[in-house]
């Protein structure tokens, strides 16, 4: 007599039997168990300690991450590519050949306006410019039809003459302000060279200055030429570099940027005193260091302000470096908090124009 196929043979234990499949089962489940604890904790140690078992993939990708993080975006240098020119002195002859010479390179400029303006570091400018020729990323050279220079920063805005005369210009961007350990990136030569913001620092050369004027500057970790230009990851322009190897921060360009486009002169707005700031030379009241402006001279004589007097505040904000141009700029008059002769006095004062 046959057994229906569905049956264990009689001399099979149905309690053993069952056992040894759960046993099979348990076996695969430690195995699985064992590869999932594995594989976790190779990639805990490789996180960790990327050295140990090589960490190939981790390191890789990080690494990737730092190359994009040191290198400018290369959407963004086309776009910068489009904003930034080559300044000569003046074209260059061989047999009627016109050439630029390498040894007539004045700078390196950037368009602040769309129908042709742009600004370079150029401290040694002595007011000729007809003869410069201005190179674009395109391959076109212009001639330049007016120049002026900024004594207080050493910027020159000048306006090239396209030939087409409805031309519109990409312009550049400006940063808000300046944080340490930024990332940066300096034109140098045809290369964007990485930079780290290393901190504001007091440009304290010619104390005592105008309130408004450029004091504050940026220490890079890594030394560039004069005139270079430096942007933020975004393309933004942060600053040049000057003479000294600093960075002059954009805000100053931008503050009176208007008054270049509009009226074509430079014009500071300012509270008509001479000084400087906390940040630049300590200012001490009772022995206690304060944050403020100490007035050193005072260049009108309708002024409410007087020598000695410490401006705390301005328009209820601290007065100090970086938000002291923001509070007058655009002003006919503001409200000052003033420490003058042991006691805090308030003053309105009437906003002028250098």
């Amino acid at each position: 007599m046959s057994m229906p196929p569905h049956l264990p043979a009689p001399s099979c234990n149905i309690e053993n039997h069952h056992k040894w499949q759960r046993i099979k089962i348990l076996l695969v489940a430690v195995f699985f168990g064992l590869l999932s604890g594995i594989t976790g904790a190779s990639m805990f140690f490789g996180w960790i300690w990327p050295g140990i078992g090589g960490g190939d993939a981790l390191i890789g990708s990080r690494n990737i991450s730092s190359v994009s993080h040191d290198s400018l975006e290369d959407r963004v240098r086309a776009e910068l590519d489009d904003r930034v020119a080559t300044v000569y002195r003046d074209l260059s002859n061989v047999n009627g050949v016109s050439y630029l010479s390498a040894d007539k390179k004045i700078g390196q400029a950037v368009f602040v306006s769309s129908d042709g303006w742009m600004v370079f570091y150029y401290p040694n400018f002595d007011g000729s410019y007809r003869n410069w020729r201005v190179l674009l990323k395109n391959g076109s050279s212009l001639p330049v039809a007016k120049a002026i220079k900024d004594g207080n920063s050493n910027l020159v805005y000048f306006k090239i003459s396209p030939t087409d005369v409805s031309a519109q210009f990409k312009v550049i961007n400006f940063v808000d302000s300046l944080k340490s350990q930024q990332d940066v990136f300096v034109l140098d030569g045809n290369t964007w060279r990485h930079s780290i913001v290393i901190d504001e620092i007091a440009n304290s050369f010619h104390l005592p200055h105008l309130d408004s004027a450029p004091s504050l500057v940026a220490e890079l970790s890594d030394s560039f030429s004069a005139g270079n230009l430096a942007v933020d990851s975004q393309g933004k322009l942060l600053g040049v570099v000057t003479s000294d190897g600093y960075v002059l921060p954009s805000y100053y360009l931008s503050g009176i940027l208007p008054t270049v486009l509009s009226g074509q002169k430079i014009i500071y707005p300012t509270l008509g005193i001479y000084g400087w700031f906390s940040q630049e030379q300590p200012i001490l009241i009772k022995n206690e260091k304060i944050s403020g402006f100490i007035v050193t001279r005072i260049f009108s004589s309708d002024n409410n302000l007087r020598v000695g007097d410490v401006i705390e505040e301005i328009n209820g904000q601290v007065a100090d470096a970086n938000n002291l141009w923001y509070n007058i700029i655009g002003n006919k008059t503001v409200k000052l908090k003033v420490w003058r002769k042991d006691k805090i006095i308030e003053i309105v004062q009437t906003i002028k124009q250098i």
